[in-house]
């Protein structure tokens, strides 16, 4: 086919109830129950001279060596160059560990050998499916995403920023066949997938599974796929199922207003743009702050109660063999350290698409979109892999959770501030070759 095509495919990505679901530290024991599903939605994209593939799935994230491994095997299933293939994660904190987090449940071995395979198929099947087709892009108003970085006795908390910064809108790119079939909807809006807490252990794809479902019950037979934006700093406002109800129900709201007003073109140029980073990394502690950290780690968790549960137990023993990395890495004199950061973007028409490989801060995703020479440009965060939190420069002077603790559960130090200017700088070459 020449001219403008899209294909769409859809594979459901549900876990075995009584795996370990992940995002939080505490959970009292493995999933118990099946709330809603979990999918994956592919959607395939080419110009005639140039094909794109975009994998959305329903997962708190994915490993950058699962990523590397994905893409070599969609490009030998389907012909797309890896670096023309995004794979993205909605950041469910309901759905399966995965390895890309440490500490905070196991992985399921088969589960997730069968969700690789899945992944490529579907990948197939959305470039076999393509037909003729057009598509536009629509911005609308959403503030399902509140600041999280709250100040609160000279400290930075998880809590709730009435001021802060957030991104109060949603992207959304619409597809059709040529006969105004619709085929599918790719929006992306920055919150936490967190309404259900850590008490939480039935499989859920969050707020962004309600919405998904409200924008295909309200248009049959479209599927929609969901990007998580860049909610390093974000949760979202409403907690428990009431709130997964009410929150899917105003994205999925707003997705028909930006629908509603986009304008469809069947000459819509594609391509794709990456610039692989290697984010400097902070040096660990010297070798004896790091064996007071080791003894402090250790005596936690020897003073843990017989009552605590797995989940506060797995975070302590997580705490010793983190604190244990770094003394090993200060004894053997290890110095500049780097983490793989893999910045895409794909142009997609009049509209482009970034993907970061991390718990992004939201500023980076306005940053971003106000330097770019396409509208919208729509930021993702936890695409092609989960690196961990990655604060702003002026972030790591207040400190707080993102920036002090969370990096245990992703490797083993963080990212140094420069990072930001690496990146920034990466995503304006991105773009701008696309130009």
């Amino acid at each position: 086919m020449t001219g403008f095509v899209a294909g769409v495919a859809r594979a459901d990505i549900t876990p075995p109830v009584g795996v370990d679901l992940c995002g939080y530290g505490a959970r009292p024991g493995p999933s118990t129950g099946f709330h809603d599903d979990l999918v994956a939605t592919a959607l395939y994209l080419s110009d005639g001279s140039a094909e794109v593939l975009v994998l959305a799935c329903d997962l708190v994230g994915l490993h950058h060596d699962n990523v590397a491994a994905l893409r070599r095997d969609i490009e030998e299933r389907t012909g797309v160059a890896q670096a023309s293939i995004l794979i993205g994660c909605s950041h469910t904190h309901a759905g399966p560990a995965t390895p890309c987090i440490r500490y905070l449940g196991n992985t399921d071995p088969a589960y997730f050998a069968r969700l690789l395979r899945t992944l490529v198929t579907t990948a197939g099947e959305a470039r076999q499916r393509a037909v003729p087709a057009r598509a536009g892009w629509a911005r609308a108003d959403l503030r399902v995403g509140i600041n999280r970085r709250q100040a609160r006795g000279g400290q930075i908390i998880l809590g709730v920023n009435d001021g802060g910064t957030t991104a109060p809108y949603v992207d959304v790119l619409s597809v059709e066949t040529h006969a105004g079939t619709p085929l599918a909807r790719l929006f992306s809006h920055a919150a936490h997938a967190v309404a259900l807490g850590g008490d939480n252990t039935l499989i859920s794809a969050d707020w962004p599974g309600a919405a998904r479902r409200g924008i295909e019950a309200e248009t049959p037979g479209v599927r929609a796929m969901f990007l998580q934006g860049c909610c390093g700093n974000i949760n979202c406002g409403e907690r428990g199922w009431e709130g997964v109800a009410n929150q899917g129900r105003a994205a999925a709201e707003a997705v028909a207003q930006a629908v509603a007003r986009t304008v469809f073109s069947d000459r819509v140029q594609v391509g794709a743009a990456r610039v692989p980073l290697r984010l400097p990394l902070a040096d660990s502690p010297t070798v004896p702050e790091a064996q007071v950290a080791v003894e402090r780690a250790r005596l936690h968790l020897a003073s843990l109660p017989t009552s605590a549960n797995r989940g506060i137990r797995w975070m302590a023993e997580g705490a010793v063999e983190w604190s244990l990395d770094r003394l090993r890495l200060a004894e053997a004199g290890v110095h500049a350290q780097t983490v793989p950061f893999d910045v895409q973007a794909l142009r997609l028409g009049s509209g482009a698409l970034v993907g970061l490989p991390g718990e992004v801060f939201v500023e980076y995703a306005l940053r971003i979109d106000r330097a770019s020479p396409f509208a919208p440009t729509l930021v993702a965060a936890y695409a092609n892999g989960d690196v961990g939190y990655i604060p702003t420069a002026a972030a790591y002077q207040e400190g707080g959770y993102e920036v002090v603790d969370a990096i245990r559960y992703y490797g083993t130090n963080m990212p140094l501030p420069e990072s930001e200017g690496l990146i920034l700088n990466a995503a304006a070459r991105a773009l701008a070759a696309l130009a």
